[in-house]
């Protein structure tokens, strides 16, 4: 009696365990689809640096090619050329598109070809919200009105789409556990460490980007990231059949990048662009205090200007440019236009006049210089204020020592002029031969 007592007890245990967990009916539509949420780490390309994903389909039912589909938004094209390409980019207009293409063969390229790291999140949802999760997705293929969209790489992004889609799929319970819920990150900061391994795409974005990215965000805008999405998604649980379950059902690493991987937190850059700027500023300080008496140091000087007045004027003119005429939010109220100055367009003529002797324009190369340093040095002190709080110190700790220093190489060769053509440099006029002086009329 206590062995059939005890026997029974644990089969009503065990029924019980199984009237806990959600079950679908293998005759159910849609219970033979499988969702998953895709993550592909970092590549090499630039584009490339924030990571990918998609959402993939597998239909158990099917044994042609379609029974695996991988849906992602993160299309685009250079048929128009690079160069219609990058002026989109510029302008803040950038067309994308979503892609279908199949699941494991993509997953294989990321893998074999690129070397990037791979994971994927098999989901939680009923029979009816699979078959709800793919009709749409085709739907939006097939509509051109809803396969293309502006993106922003930040706010409406290959990543915010996959987002998007699973938050509506579960009546929105990703959003109510992430939203207002503080990420202790900025737009700047995930932008600055996953671009730090690319020096001049570093500085460059750097540059570029005004205060808009510099507010806190919170968990939902951080998944602008896939690596975030990914992590937030754990986050969820979803209610299924009269039971609240975690939204992962599973999470696979299918492979792991043979590359570094990336810093999770942003790297100091501002010491090594200090260094960077005082070794470039001694140098044009330098060659311009001895350019009056060497012309080798006259050339090394041009050498070492003519890059860098080139540098700051058109890179002053398409941050004033991105900043007042393009479509990027990004851009606005920009500080580095203290720093990296429109002014320096003038010097990329007057500076080398005046280190090969031309008295010409010598005063407004002065003029500009001299505002260059001055206004740099003003956004500097205006740090201390609350209206001035863009992370842009690598940015001055660049740009500062070296508009200085230009400043004060202006300065030093505009009052010792060079000798002229035919003069010593000790200033005085050929003597003739004979012992004679030179006439100083016509011969």
């Amino acid at each position: 009696m206590k062995l059939a007592i005890f026997t029974l007890a644990i089969l009503l245990s065990g029924l019980a365990a199984q009237a806990q967990k959600p079950t679908q009916t293998h005759g159910e539509p849609g219970a033979q689809l499988h969702v998953y949420v895709l993550t592909f780490g970092p590549g090499v390309d630039p584009w490339e640096k924030f990571g990918h994903n998609a959402i993939r389909i597998v239909d158990d039912a099917r044994t042609d090619p379609d029974r695996d589909l991988a849906f992602n938004w993160g299309v685009f094209s250079f048929d128009n050329g690079v160069a219609a390409f990058a002026w989109d980019f510029l302008q803040g207009r950038l067309i994308y598109s979503m892609g279908i293409s199949y699941g494991q063969p993509t997953i294989d390229d990321y893998i074999k070809r690129q070397n990037r790291s791979v994971y994927q999140e098999e989901l939680n949802l009923t029979a009816q919200q699979k078959i709800e999760l793919y009709d749409k997705l085709v739907g939006i293929y097939n509509d051109k009105s809803k396969r293309f969209y502006r993106y922003d790489y930040y706010n409406y992004n290959c990543s915010s789409r996959v987002r998007d889609a699973v938050d509506d799929l579960i009546d929105h319970r990703l959003a109510a556990v992430t939203k207002d819920v503080p990420s202790g990150a900025s737009f700047r900061s995930h932008t600055a460490r996953l671009t730090a391994s690319v020096p001049w795409m570093y500085v460059f974005v750097q540059a570029a980007l005004g205060h808009p990215v510099d507010h806190p965000i919170d968990r939902w805008q951080e998944m602008f990231l896939p690596e975030k999405l990914h992590d937030r998604l754990k986050d969820v649980t979803v209610h299924m059949y009269g039971y609240d379950v975690p939204l992962v059902k599973s999470d696979q690493t299918l492979y792991v990048s043979t590359r570094p991987p990336e810093p999770s937190r942003p790297p100091v850059m501002t010491p090594w662009l200090l260094m960077l700027g005082v070794l470039v500023g001694a140098a044009l300080a330098g060659l311009g205090h001895f350019a009056r008496r060497h012309w080798a140091a006259r050339w090394g000087f041009i050498l070492v200007a003519l890059p860098w007045t080139l540098l700051m004027g058109v890179g002053g003119a398409i941050i004033l440019w991105m900043w007042l005429a393009t479509d990027h939010i990004v851009t606005r109220y920009n500080e580095n236009v203290m720093h990296v100055s429109i002014l320096a367009l003038p010097l990329i003529v007057l500076v080398p006049m005046l280190a090969l002797g031309k008295r010409r324009g010598s005063a407004l190369a002065q003029r500009l210089v001299f505002a260059m340093a001055g206004i740099s040095i003003l956004g500097m002190a205006l740090k201390v204020t609350p209206w001035f709080y863009q992370g842009n110190w690598p940015i001055i700790a660049l740009c500062l020592p070296v508009n200085i220093a230009l400043a004060y190489a202006v300065w030093v060769m505009a009052q010792s002029p060079l000798p002229a053509k035919g003069e010593s440099t000790g200033g005085k006029k050929p003597v003739a031969k004979g012992g004679r002086k030179a006439a100083s009329g016509n011969v």
